[in-house]
C-alpha cells in the first residue's frame, strides 16, 4: 500500500480539510509568540554582551553577571503575568469569543514587546516589556487550545491541538538560533535583533485574524445557531453530507441546552461543583504536573544548565535541543490520536524520570568527566524528544478537551493558572537550588524533576481516563455518569454522544457516587 494511500485510510486524511488546517496553524501561530519569549531569555543568561549591558560587574573578577535574584525575578515575574493573562482569558473569551481575544492578545504583545526594545542598558523596563507580553501569552494559552478542540472533529481532535504545542516549539528554535546567530557581536545587536524579531508574530495575528471564524461551539452557547451551521459547513466540506453536519450542529445544540439547564446562571464555584470538580482537577493536574518535572526550568534555564554541567558549546546544543522537540512534536500530531493521551503521559513520565536520574548521577558526581557530560547530554535529548511527543503535547490536548462548554472558560482558567502558578515557583526557586553559593545542587537538580516525573506517572496512571477518538458530547456524558478511570476507553455512550457516534464498544459499567474519581472498570 502506498504512502497515498495509506494518508487517505487515515483518520487525519478521512477527517482533515484545508480549512481546518489552515484554522487550526493559523490559530496556533500564537504559540510561536510563547515559544519565542521563553526561549530567548534562556540564552540572554548565558549571553557576555547581554549581561554586560544589563548585569552587575564583580569588581573581584572583572565580569559582569546577571545576579541569581535577577534571574529568579526575570524569569519568575512573566510567569507570574502568565498567570494573569489565563485569569483574564475565561471573561474574556466567554463574553467577546475566541477570535477577538486572539486580537486583543497580539495588540498586547506589541504593546510588551515595544517596550522591551526600547529598554537600553534598563534591566527592569525590560521586565516590565517581558510582564506585558506574558499576560497576552496567558490569554494565547487558554484561548488558543480552547478553540482548535472547539473546531475539531472528534478523531483529529488531539492532532489539531498539537498545532498549538508544535508552532510554540518553531518559535523557540527560531529564537535558539536567532541567539546563536548574533551571540558573539560585542555590541547591543547581540541580543535586540532578537527581541525585535518578536514583533512579526503578533502583527501577523493582527492582519488575519480577523479571517478566522468563530467558534461554532461558542457561537451556540451565544444561541446563534445559524452562524454556528455556516462555521461547521465551512470547516467539513468535503468529508461529511449536508445532512450529517446539520445533525452535528443539532446534538451540539442539545448538549448546550444540557447544559445552559444544569448551570442556568454558571458560577465559578460550578467548576468545582459535582462532577466538574473532577474535570477541573484533572486539567489543573496535567499543568501543574508538567511544571513538576523541570518543563520550566529547561525552558528558563537552558543554557545556564548546560553551562553549569560542563557543555561549552550551550548555544549550538540548544538549537538542536529544540530541533529534536520540533522534531517530536511533529510525530505526536499522528502518535496522540492513534496511541492515546493516557498511554503517552504515564510511559513518558516514567522514561523522563529515568532520563534526569542518570543525569543528575552523572553531572553530580562525575562532573568532570567527558564522558559522564556526553552521557547526560544523551539523556537530556531523550529527555526533550519524549516529553515534547507525550507530556508537551498532551497537556494541552487533555486541558481543552476535559472541561464542558458551560464552564469551559472557567475550567481552563483554573488549570493554566494552577500550572503557570507552579512554573512561577520553579521559576523562582531554581536558581537557588542550582547555582554555587546557595543550593550548589547545579546538575544534581535532576533528581527532583525525576522525583517529579515519578508523581506524574503514578498521577496519570490512578487518575487520567483516556479520551482518544471521543466527541466533546460523549466526554460531557461519560463524566457525568462518572464513568471510572478503568472503563473509559470502552465505554458505550447512550445519550447526545451516543447518537453522534453511533455508541462505542461493550458497555463496562461506571463509578458510584461522590465526585466521580472511581477507577474499577475495563482496561485502559
Amino acid at each position: 500500500m502506498g504512502l497515498l494511500s495509506l494518508w487517505k485510510s487515515s483518520d487525519l486524511g478521512k477527517e482533515l480539510t484545508l480549512p481546518l488546517i489552515a484554522v487550526s496553524g493559523y490559530s496556533g501561530l500564537a504559540g510561536a509568540g510563547f515559544g519565542w519569549d521563553n526561549c530567548y531569555w534562556s540564552g540572554f543568561l548565558g549571553m557576555e554582551q547581554f549581561a554586560k549591558d544589563f548585569g552587575v560587574l564583580d569588581v573581584a573578577t572583572g565580569a559582569h553577571s546577571i545576579p541569581a535574584s535577577w534571574q529568579s525575578a526575570g524569569s519568575g515575574a512573566p510567569m507570574a503575568g502568565i498567570a494573569l493573562g489565563c485569569l483574564l482569558s475565561g471573561f474574556v473569551g466567554h463574553k467577546y469569543g475566541r477570535i477577538k481575544t486572539f486580537l486583543l492578545a497580539a495588540a498586547i504583545a506589541i504593546v510588551g514587546i515595544l517596550i522591551q526594545v526600547t529598554a537600553i542598558g534598563r534591566f527592569w523596563q525590560l521586565m516590565a516589556g517581558r510582564i506585558v507580553n506574558s499576560i497576552s501569552m496567558g490569554l494565547v494559552c487558554n484561548v488558543v487550545p480552547t478553540y482548535q478542540s472547539e473546531v475539531a472533529p472528534a478523531k483529529i481532535r488531539g492532532s489539531l491541538i498539537n498545532m498549538y504545542q508544535f508552532w510554540q516549539l518553531v518559535g523557540a528554535t527560531m529564537a535558539a538560533v536567532s541567539n546563536w546567530g548574533f551571540k558573539d557581536r560585542t555590541d547591543q545587536w547581540a541580543y535586540r535583533v532578537t527581541i525585535i524579531l518578536q514583533f512579526i508574530i503578533p502583527a501577523v495575528l493582527l492582519l488575519g485574524g480577523t479571517f478566522l471564524p468563530e467558534s461554532p461551539r461558542w457561537l451556540v452557547g451565544q444561541q446563534r445557531n445559524e452562524e454556528a451551521r455556516n462555521v461547521l459547513h465551512f470547516l467539513r466540506r468535503g468529508t461529511l453530507p449536508s445532512a450529517l453536519i446539520d445533525e452535528e450542529l443539532r446534538l451540539l445544540a442539545a448538549t448546550e441546552e444540557q447544559d445552559r439547564e444544569l448551570y442556568e446562571h454558571s458560577s465559578w464555584a460550578d467548576a468545582f461543583a459535582g462532577t466538574n470538580l473532577r474535570r477541573t482537577a484533572l486539567s489543573a493536574g496535567v499543568q501543574c504536573l508538567q511544571q513538576a518535572q523541570g518543563n520550566s526550568f529547561i525552558i528558563q534555564y537552558a543554557v545556564v544548565f548546560l553551562q553549569s554541567i560542563g557543555v561549552r558549546d550551550s548555544f549550538e546544543v540548544l538549537i538542536l535541543l529544540y530541533f529534536v522537540n520540533c522534531v517530536a512534536s511533529s510525530m505526536a500530531f499522528y502518535f496522540v490520536d492513534k496511541i492515546g493521551r493516557r498511554p503517552l503521559m504515564v510511559g513518558g513520565a516514567c522514561v523522563m524520570a529515568a532520563c534526569m536520574f542518570i543525569l543528575a548521577g552523572l553531572t553530580g558526581f562525575h562532573q568532570e568527566s567527558l564522558a559522564a557530560q556526553k552521557g547526560a547530554l544523551a539523556c537530556l535529548f531523550i529527555w526533550q524528544f519524549v516529553q515534547a511527543i507525550a507530556w508537551a503535547s498532551c497537556v494541552w490536548v487533555v486541558c481543552a478537551e476535559v472541561p464542558t462548554l458551560a464552564v469551559r472558560e472557567k475550567t481552563v482558567t483554573t488549570a493554566t493558572f494552577s500550572g503557570f502558578s507552579v512554573g512561577v515557583l520553579v521559576t523562582f526557586v531554581s536558581p537557588y537550588m542550582q547555582d554555587p553559593g546557595y543550593g550548589g545542587l547545579q546538575g544534581k537538580i535532576g533528581f527532583v524533576w525525576g522525583a517529579g516525573s515519578l508523581i506524574a506517572a503514578g498521577w496519570a496512571f490512578f487518575f487520567l481516563p483516556e479520551l482518544k477518538g471521543r466527541t466533546l458530547e460523549e466526554l460531557d456524558e461519560m463524566f457525568q455518569k462518572r464513568v471510572g478511570v478503568f472503563a473509559f476507553g470502552n465505554y458505550q455512550t447512550s445519550g447526545a454522544g451516543g447518537a453522534a457516534k453511533g455508541g462505542r464498544g461493550p458497555g463496562l459499567g461506571f463509578g458510584g457516587r461522590g465526585w466521580g474519581w472511581e477507577i474499577g472498570g475495563g482496561g485502559y
